[in-house]
């Protein structure tokens, strides 16, 4: 497993890399065109690049990365690209790229499902701090209750629809579906959108034995620390996220904790030789 989990890093991350390479130059020259940098070292600006670049373009294959490795965990066949849990008839085509997407009969953009959904966010957000702190109303339990009813009070009779989920999988008792964000460092206004975007694809599920959370790649406060994010007023935490170490250890096979799975990670783009792809290409722009 540990091997098939680095040979899964290396062939999402050396596209990563080819990717970049691809595009870098012109990257690096839309840059030194920018005023506003042009005090600083070609080097620096360089990396600046390389960084901007990586950031993009790694959370797409870090991403494909969890989808396979959940494969592993879980059989491809729990881990479909076309999640289908009611089974329903249709002719979608399976979407290309390691892409999920969920079958449902359920008209996702009917203005009244959107609002009732939004108005279940907004009247059940998180308020007060410290010890008179009163957590999201938005758990497990409350969706099940609250929203499941709207899978059949807005189901059509003969049309099909289909959403993009981030990730979702079977785990031999529940479907879990999850919004996943690199750091999750969403800002005030963009988190209630991302959290009605999951709530929708829970409706969309249609069944009892769905879980739906938000999940970061990382923790960006550092792990084993509390996460902070704007998230957090929208939905219950922890019950309703996997943050870092609790996504991966989540999908993980079993006997490969985090700490392997870093391990993997940093032995993998070893093997690629990052480092060496990265100063190849910052000293063929500032070399020109």
């Amino acid at each position: 497993m540990r091997e098939q989990i680095k040979q899964i890093i290396i062939e999402e991350f050396s596209r990563v890399v080819n990717l970049i390479e691809n595009d870098f130059k012109s990257n690096y020259d839309r840059k030194v065109n920018n005023f506003l940098l042009s005090q600083m070292d070609e080097r620096i600006t360089a990396s600046m690049v390389f960084v901007s670049s990586f950031e993009s373009k790694s959370g797409f294959a870090i991403e494909s990365c969890a989808k396979r490795i959940a494969k592993l965990r879980f059989g491809e066949e729990n881990v479909p690209s076309i999640v289908n849990p009611r089974n329903l008839s249709h002719h979608i085509p399976a979407p290309k790229n390691n892409e999920q997407i969920v079958v449902t009969n359920i008209d996702t953009n009917n203005g009244s499902l959107r609002g009732e959904i939004a108005a279940f966010r907004a009247t059940n957000v998180a308020s007060g701090r410290g010890r008179s702190r009163v957590e999201s109303g938005v758990t497990q339990e409350s969706i099940k209750k609250e929203l499941l009813p709207l899978a059949d009070k807005y189901a059509t009779q003969n049309s099909i629809f289909t959403k993009p989920v981030d990730l979702a999988f079977f785990d031999g008792q529940d479907w879990n579906i999850l919004e996943l964000k690199a750091g999750g460092d969403l800002d005030s206004s963009n988190a209630p959108s991302n959290v009605e975007k999951l709530l929708t694809i829970y409706v969309d599920m249609g069944i009892e034995n769905c879980k739906a959370y938000f999940g970061t790649l990382y923790n960006k406060d550092g792990e084993g620390k509390t996460w902070t994010g704007a998230v957090k007023k929208h939905m219950a935490y922890p019950e309703m996220f996997l943050i870092g170490k609790d996504f991966w250890e989540k999908i993980l096979p079993n006997g490969i904790t985090f700490k392997d799975f870093e391990d993997i990670y940093k032995s993998a783009l070893e093997e690629i030789d990052l480092n060496k792809h990265i100063n190849e290409m910052i000293e063929d722009c500032i070399g020109n």
